[in-house]
């Protein structure tokens, strides 16, 4: 019995170190096997990644040469504007060099035989002439303000005044106006004492502008009102009408250079502006780092217009 366990115990561990012996080297096989597999299958993701890599590259490429095509492009449409823009300044400069001169001899001789020329008739056709030279040197007054805006030259000359003046020195012209359209002006509050410090003739500018807009688009029989009143730490100016309105859309559109309300119908009031003032009274207001605007409950409902400009 010992001799037969002293020859098969060798012989068990024997058949037990060979069973494990399988078992680790098909163990290993196996791994070896989902290793290479997991290699493989990185290759192939590696392999798509550069592929994708790759094709990214050349769109890359594609699109920046397509980008600085259009830069060259760009470039040469800047250079064109640029040198249209200095076409268009030297024009202004031109007209307004050109056309003050002749325009004032226009009037001065009409207004000469207007005096000389007893006809009714003529004397008429004369002070069409007027009027209509008058309207031009308003057009000339605008272009030469909006050329010194483009070139950066258009200079306040400001000092210390008391804000009543803005209104005091041209409601008298503006109530004849008035009344000539059949506008009632009604002047309300302004404030005495609340001085500014700037140009008291282009801060009038920009009154008059406001104020002769309200009476051109007021109907006969309804009124205009004014006002300068002291707000915070500043100057308010309020110019209310009751003619008509604004378009929502446009509050802030009719600031823009020769920009003029697309819901006007009235052509004949259309074609008394140029859509110039608006925008020269803006740049105006901006150099006094005062704020510009005007609100409306809508169209035929009336509209206010207003500055704020900082006191001294």
């Amino acid at each position: 019995m010992e001799f037969a366990i002293v020859i098969l115990l060798p012989m068990v561990l024997l058949m037990a170190g060979a069973g494990i012996l399988v078992v680790s080297q098909v163990s290993g096989f196996m791994q070896s096997s989902s290793l290479n597999q997991r290699q493989r299958f990185s290759n192939m993701l590696i392999q798509q990644y550069m592929v994708q890599i790759a094709m990214a590259q050349g769109q890359v490429f594609q699109r920046s040469r397509q980008l600085e095509a259009l830069s060259s492009k760009l470039a040469l449409s800047n250079q064109e504007l640029a040198s249209l823009n200095e076409m268009k300044s030297k024009f202004l400069s031109m007209v307004v060099h050109d056309v003050r001169t002749p325009l004032a001899s226009i009037r001065g001789f009409s207004e000469l035989l207007i005096k000389r020329i007893p006809g009714e008739r003529e004397a008429q056709y004369l002070k069409n002439i007027v009027s209509s030279t008058d309207q031009l040197g308003r057009l000339i007054a605008d272009l030469t303000d909006l050329a010194m805006i483009e070139a950066g030259k258009l200079k306040m000359e400001k000092a210390v005044f008391d804000s009543a003046e803005l209104a005091r020195d041209i409601l008298p012209a503006l109530s004849i106006n008035a009344q000539k359209k059949g506008v009632e002006l009604v002047v309300g509050e302004l404030s005495e004492g609340v001085m500014i410090n700037g140009d008291k003739f282009r801060l009038s500018q920009v009154l008059m502008n406001l104020l002769n807009n309200a009476i051109k688009f007021t109907p006969a029989g309804h009124k205009v009102e004014v006002s300068l009143r002291r707000e915070g730490r500043g100057i308010a100016a309020y110019v209310k009408d009751s003619g008509i309105g604004i378009h929502p859309s446009e509050t802030k559109k009719i600031f823009g250079k020769f920009y003029q309300a697309r819901y006007q119908k009235d052509e004949k009031l259309r074609k008394q502006g140029w859509g110039l003032g608006l925008s020269i009274a803006t740049e105006i207001i901006r150099a006094h780092k005062g704020d510009i605007g005007a609100t409306s409950p809508g169209l035929g409902k009336g509209s206010t217009f207003y500055f704020k400009v900082p006191a001294a």
